[in-house]
């Protein structure tokens, strides 16, 4: 029997119940911590519009991490991300605390269970520019010099490509490591668990999710984030709704125009999102039939040697 410490993901389109499912399990299991795995509802100051569905009544001994972490004019990364959450797992593991995953941003949740570290490991600029001056029989030397084994594993395409040459040195000279002491991702056995609904529902549920983000003020906050955000470049404004309030508020779209609009985009990503997830093995899936409460129930049963 594997010595594995147990963590369920609970993965998904956008509007699927996944932080339902997730928020309920962790009450059942009287504590725990629960980690949010989105790359817009880790920044502050949209929580309406990215959808932090986040009770206000949440029991004391559950906690969300990975939501308003990081300021709405910052710019993060998925190396950053990856190891705020790797902190957050070490954490629930060496406390015996259960850990529950939720989200639907899939490349965070792959990077933070496997070593994506070729995506990790962000750009090093000043590198970049000594090597862009190298031929391209340099940078092969270069990369054979500093990781053999990465140099043999290239095929013809990768060999006679400058970018990709950079980019395989970058990585392999990079000291960007979790430091010594953490868990190793092999110390976690990862449950993964999807909700599907189906078409229909989904594309309902996305319409009802928008007009109650509207009634609950997302386009006061909107209003709010626009007039004290000062880096334009933030992904926070890449998120979905923003752009289509913001024609609303500038009166180029009605009301109507801005439900329809703002839902079709909703439906576009949570299409992008199952085309992903799909293609990932392992994932246990359960459609719009599912039991919420069985399955709480049998999720469970994973936790069973935890507090």
């Amino acid at each position: 029997m594997s010595n594995k410490r147990k963590v369920v993901i609970i993965c998904g389109p956008t509007s699927s119940g996944k932080t339902g499912v997730a928020l309920q399990l962790a009450k059942e299991l009287n504590e725990a911590n629960v980690l949010s795995v989105d790359s817009r509802q880790v920044y502050q100051g949209l929580d309406i519009v990215t959808g932090k569905d986040t009770p206000k009544n949440l029991p004391k001994n559950i906690k969300i991490f990975g939501q308003g972490i990081i300021s709405p004019d910052k710019v993060t990364n998925l190396a950053e991300f990856e190891r705020y959450a790797n902190e957050v797992i070490d954490s629930s593991i060496n406390s015996n605390t259960p850990l529950i995953v939720v989200g639907g941003t899939g490349l965070y949740l792959k990077a933070i269970t496997e070593n994506l570290s070729d995506i990790i490991i962000p750009p090093n600029q000043k590198l970049r520019k000594t090597l862009d001056k190298l031929p391209l029989s340099k940078l092969q030397e270069k990369l054979k010099q500093v990781n053999p084994e990465k140099f043999s594993s290239l095929n013809r395409s990768d060999f006679m490509n400058p970018r990709r040459l950079i980019r395989a040195i970058e990585v392999s000279q990079s000291k960007d490591v979790r430091p010594e002491g953490g868990l190793k991702k092999q110390d976690v056995e990862y449950i993964w668990i999807g909700l599907m609904p189906d078409k229909d529902t989904l594309r309902k549920n996305i319409r009802d999710r928008v007009i109650s983000r509207i009634d609950q003020g997302a386009l006061e906050e909107v209003k709010a984030l626009t007039k004290k955000i000062s880096n334009h470049n933030s992904p926070l404004l890449s998120s979905l709704g923003l752009s289509r309030i913001i024609e609303f508020l500038n009166k180029k779209i009605s009301l109507p125009e801005l439900i329809s609009l703002w839902t079709g985009d909703e439906v576009d990503y949570a299409r992008r999102q199952v085309v992903w997830f799909k293609k990932q093995p392992g994932i246990i899936w359960y459609d719009k039939d599912t039991d919420k409460k069985k399955l709480v129930e049998e999720l469970k049963k994973y936790y069973i040697n935890v507090k």
